[in-house]
């Protein structure tokens, strides 16, 4: 009995055993097979390209005889006559740039002229108006002084300190603008103003001819302010450094 069981129990083991081997030869199986799917798969993928491809090599072969038929039916002589066109273009483009070329020479060389032509004018106009302006202003100076003679002093006043240091002046004329304005001030009685203008003669220069009139007006201003001392000392001093002067004449009778 206990042997029907051991024998029993080793026949199922064994058929067991047969059932796990088949188990496992179906699962390879079934792996073999899935991998033979994937490999007719990927047979099929490189079948459809290379027809794809063949498709485009036959487009490319018939693109080649296209371009060698049309190679076959161009004119030689056509050819020639389109180069030789092609020649005279070029040659005809070649002379009108040289052409423009010299047409660029001959502008840039007007414009230089032009240009030197301008600045010769504009120097002639500059030197005219500068001249023009001197004259004007000599002008008017000869106008202020004969309105300080005609005893128009506020007239003369604007005329004359339009010239005060013009460039144009000599230092002669500028003494004469000076002495202008200080005579109109000494004449309207601001002998202080009067002082300024005349000293600013006699002390920057004391040589000119207008330095004895100077002189003798600021003995004169001393005097109207009420500095008698002072007054009598300038007109010593127009005496002593300008004797052969009228001023020295006037001088003597104020003193």
């Amino acid at each position: 009995m206990k042997f029907l069981s051991f024998f029993f129990l080793l026949v199922l083991s064994v058929s067991c055993i047969k059932t796990a081997e088949q188990v496992n030869r179906e699962k390879r199986i079934d792996s073999m097979n899935t991998q033979l799917a994937n490999s007719q798969g990927l047979v099929a993928d490189l079948l459809t390209q290379m027809r794809d491809m063949q498709s485009q090599l036959d487009k490319l072969n018939g693109r080649i005889d296209e371009v060698e038929n049309r190679n076959r039916k161009i004119d030689p002589e056509g050819i020639n006559k389109l180069g030789e066109a092609v020649t005279m273009v070029k040659t005809q483009q070649d002379g009108q740039t040289t052409q423009l070329q010299q047409i660029q020479v001959e502008l840039k060389d007007q414009k230089a002229f032009l240009e030197k032509l301008m600045t010769s004018l504009k120097s002639d106009n500059s030197q005219k108006e500068s001249k023009s302006q001197k004259k004007s202003a000599k002008s008017d100076l000869a106008r202020g002084l004969a309105l300080v003679k005609g005893n128009d002093y506020a007239e003369a006043r604007n005329v004359l300190e339009e010239l005060i240091d013009h460039p144009d002046f000599s230092p002669g004329e500028n003494n004469k603008v000076i002495h202008g304005l200080g005579k109109i001030e000494y004449y309207t009685k601001k002998y202080e103003k009067g002082l300024v203008y005349f000293s600013k003669i006699y002390s920057k220069y004391p040589k000119s001819s207008l330095a004895s009139s100077s002189l003798l007006f600021i003995g004169r201003s001393l005097e109207k302010m009420g500095k008698k001392d002072e007054a009598k000392e300038a007109f010593a001093k127009v005496v002593e450094d300008y004797p052969e002067s009228p001023e020295a004449k006037e001088a003597k009778k104020e003193m």
